[in-house]
């Protein structure tokens, strides 16, 4: 019997290495991708897209990026990406695009699209926030208009909703701007990102804003705790009448 949706896989913040011991808070980011794979792989259907929301690596190796694109391999199946604010774009651009790995920014599918959005755009010294340039906006509007019968995702490393997290209550420093030219264009439906290592839910406007938990380690709202909580992944299953399911999942084994 034909589906009558897309099934798309999230992953996001990785902070892997080119080292296969390397440890970000103590945690073996490889390891826990590996079983994050696993479980996919053990428990649940075959994605049919796979996105990345940032943070692909750690210590920006050449290597690392390899690593993850070898890694994906297992689904066979088109992975898009968007870098973090721990990423480094000189040395993605060298292995990206690769054999499954796109570079695209836009995947049209039938009754949807994904855009995948940079909140990277003038990066400051020592902050975790981001921000959308002009000319992001403007891409997205230019998307939306030639693709008017679309639903449509975002896809992006930073949150843009108020969530006070690690003290602060925006990660994107003109989130203002962003959220209403969002909030303008009535085909959006739901904004996922990463950073913050958490999930929460939040809808304004009638958009649905996800975070999702990280492959590697998991911190506390309104600090920089770390939690016991396991490496996650997320499932979005985009119907074809615009509708969307998600939820989160989480391995049942903890990381080494």
């Amino acid at each position: 019997m034909k589906r009558d949706y897309t099934s798309v896989l999230q992953l996001t913040d990785l902070h892997l290495f080119a080292d296969p011991t390397g440890l970000f808070n103590n945690i073996n980011t490889r390891d826990s991708f590996v079983k994050v794979l696993n479980h996919i792989q053990q428990h649940y259907e075959n994605p049919d897209i796979i996105i990345i929301t940032g943070d692909l690596v750690h210590d920006g190796a050449v290597e690392a990026y390899q690593y993850i694109a070898e890694a994906l391999k297992i689904f066979s199946v088109p992975v898009y990406y968007v870098l973090g604010n721990h990423d480094y774009p000189e040395n993605s651009s060298q292995v990206y695009p690769s054999e499954f790995v796109t570079t695209d920014k836009h995947c049209l599918l039938n009754h949807w699209q994904i855009i995948l959005v940079d909140s990277n755009d003038q990066p400051m010294p020592d902050s975790y926030e981001g921000e959308v340039s002009y000319a992001e906006l403007q891409r997205i509007k230019a998307l939306m208009a030639s693709h008017p019968d679309k639903s449509t995702v975002i896809a992006m490393h930073h949150n843009l909703p108020a969530h006070n997290d690690r003290g602060i209550d925006y990660e994107v420093r003109n989130h203002q701007q962003v959220m209403q030219c969002f909030e303008q264009l009535p085909n959006i439906k739901l904004v996922v990102s990463g950073h913050v290592h958490q999930e929460f839910v939040i809808v304004q406007q009638g958009i649905c804003y996800l975070s999702t938990p990280a492959t590697g380690y998991q911190s506390l709202s309104k600090s920089k705790c770390i939690t016991n909580e396991a490496p996650a992944y997320r499932w979005l299953k985009l119907y074809n009448n615009g509708r969307f399911e998600t939820d989160v999942r989480r391995i049942n084994v903890w990381a080494s």
